[in-house]
């Protein structure tokens, strides 16, 4: 008997509780799902009610430059410059990125991403080491001019399979429901969102 059956809770419920669970540990998560299922909106709702700073990126639209960093020369000296974006997050108190649509970037361009996700390193400027790491994807199968995750970019990240029931796409017709639909913050989350993000690396 599968653990949804044994606790009540359905399978999305349960993905939202390991969700919150990822995210108060830090942990770079993965959310793999059909096109048009919620992912985007249930992470920027979560971000929101954590008062985190989210910034997403789209991988797909994006050019190696974006996450390796553009090479400018100053003063004799080239130095890998950094996009808007990851300047936002290393100013922000609570730092949060989500890049979207993951599998439809080229494999230069996760190849670039690899040292983001791994390091928290974009460019030539190191984001804060609380900054939380999430993304999504769709099966490659599906997506639009989908690419397989590269081994090394797979292992960096908890992947999570995404599957948005009808019943919260109906109770999420009306304003009250969309909100219930994405209160998607478990208790431990919750706590923690009441202080600021610490995070313990091994050195």
């Amino acid at each position: 008997m599968s653990r949804a059956r044994n606790s009540g809770e359905s399978s999305y419920e349960i993905t939202l509780g390991a969700l919150g669970v990822a995210l108060a540990a830090q942990i770079p998560t993965i959310l793999w799902g059909g096109p048009g299922e919620g992912k985007t909106s249930v992470v920027t709702a979560t971000a929101a009610q954590l008062g985190l700073h989210l910034e997403v990126v789209l991988a797909s639209v994006r050019e190696p430059t974006d996450f390796a960093g553009l090479p400018v020369v100053n003063g004799g000296r080239v130095s890998l410059a950094p996009p808007d974006w990851a300047q936002r997050l290393a100013e922000a108190e609570r730092p949060a990125v989500f890049f979207d649509e993951v599998s439809c970037a080229a494999p230069a361009t996760q190849a670039a991403l690899l040292r983001v996700c791994c390091d928290r390193v974009v460019g030539d400027l190191a984001l804060p080491p609380e900054t939380i790491i999430l993304a999504a994807a769709n099966p490659a199968n599906i997506a639009a001019d989908g690419w397989e995750l590269a081994p090394p970019m797979a292992n960096r990240f908890c992947h999570l399979d995404w599957r948005l029931p009808a019943e919260v796409v109906a109770t999420g017709s009306s304003r009250a429901g969309r909100r219930r639909a994405y209160r998607c913050c478990p208790t431990t989350l919750r706590r923690s969102a009441g202080r600021p993000w610490r995070r313990s690396r091994p050195t």
